[in-house]
Order: C-alpha cells, then sequence, then structure tokens
C-alpha cells in the first residue's frame, strides 16, 4: 500500500509550482511584457520542479527568470524586482525543502521552523540589499578601495556566519 502524500508536501510543491509564475508575473508588471517562449518554458520546468524537486531544473528556471528579467526590464531599481526576488526565494527554499523527505513524510514543528526561519533570513536580507541599492542607485560613487574592502570582509564574515549555523561541527575535527 502506497502512503499518501501530506499537506504540507503538497503545499511544498504547490509552492515550487506557482513561485517562479509569480516571478514572471512581477517581470510583467516591471516590463509591461515579457517573452512568451520563455514563459512557456519556465511554466513546463517549474511542473517538472514540483514532480522532481531534486533535480537540477531549478536552475535553469532561476536562469530563465532572470534572462527574462534581464532582456525586458530596463528599471533596475523597480519595486517589483524585490517581489521578483523574493518569489525565487520562496521557489529555491520550497524547492530544497521538498527534496530532503518524500510525499509522504510527515514535517515536525521544528522542521517548518527551521525551514520558515532560513526563508524569512534570506527575504529579510534580498530587502535590505534592495534598499541599499534603492538608496545608493541614483548617486555615482567613484571606485573606492577602503569601501570595497570592508564590503568584502563583510561578506566574509557574513558567510562565516552562516557556515557554521548550516554546518555542524565534526567530532574530533581540530
Amino acid at each position: 500500500m502506497k502512503a499518501r502524500a501530506t499537506g504540507q508536501a503538497l503545499l511544498l510543491r504547490g509552492l515550487v509550482l506557482t513561485s517562479p509564475l509569480v516571478a514572471i508575473f512581477c517581470t510583467s508588471l516591471a516590463a509591461g511584457r515579457t517573452l512568451p517562449a520563455l514563459d512557456v518554458a519556465v511554466a513546463g520546468l517549474a511542473l517538472a520542479c514540483a514532480a522532481l524537486p531534486d533535480s537540477h531544473a531549478g536552475l535553469v528556471v532561476v536562469v530563465l527568470v532572470g534572462i527574462g528579467w534581464w532582456a525586458t526590464v530596463d528599471d533596475r531599481l523597480t519595486p517589483w524586482s524585490l517581489a521578483a526576488a523574493l518569489a525565487l526565494a520562496v521557489f529555491h527554499a520550497s524547492m530544497a525543502a521538498a527534496s530532503v523527505a518524500p510525499l509522504a513524510a510527515k514535517w515536525t514543528p521544528a522542521m517548518s521552523r527551521r525551514w520558515l526561519r532560513r526563508t524569512a533570513v534570506v527575504g529579510a536580507a534580498t530587502c535590505v540589499m534592495w534598499a541599499v541599492v534603492a538608496l545608493i542607485g541614483d548617486h555615482r560613487f567613484s571606485g573606492n578601495s577602503l569601501l570595497l574592502a570592508a564590503a568584502l570582509v563583510g561578506l566574509a564574515f557574513a558567510a562565516l556566519w552562516a557556515r557554521t549555523g548550516s554546518i555542524g561541527q565534526r567530532s574530533g575535527a581540530h
């Protein structure tokens, strides 16, 4: 007897299917148009990703949505870019979460909290980065090596912080 899919698994698959379509809709709102052939390809690949979330088709979806945005949107600071980015963050997190357990797996509250927290952190970082780009987008800054060095150090610390929270320590490692 085959086990039935849980509500959580179906919700994740639904998010995998719909979030790239939301990103395409945001592109349409930002540009006033989209590329229909690309939209059909994204929709088909999103369907494949919902069926097989542990495939590499998700990477192609993200690349195609990005190409569609790049080819059609002229205003890089539009708030629709934030909405599209958040839709892609939901897509990525949903695919990752759907790929860790079979359809019939029961999600514990701790598992749900962990994935929601990860998605919220990425969403918050996306919003902060969009705000920074929007703030400095109209100003023309000449190259500044001190600013570059500070940004690289900040990124290195952020990567180390993210790494310590996502990779467990091995016993006996020095």
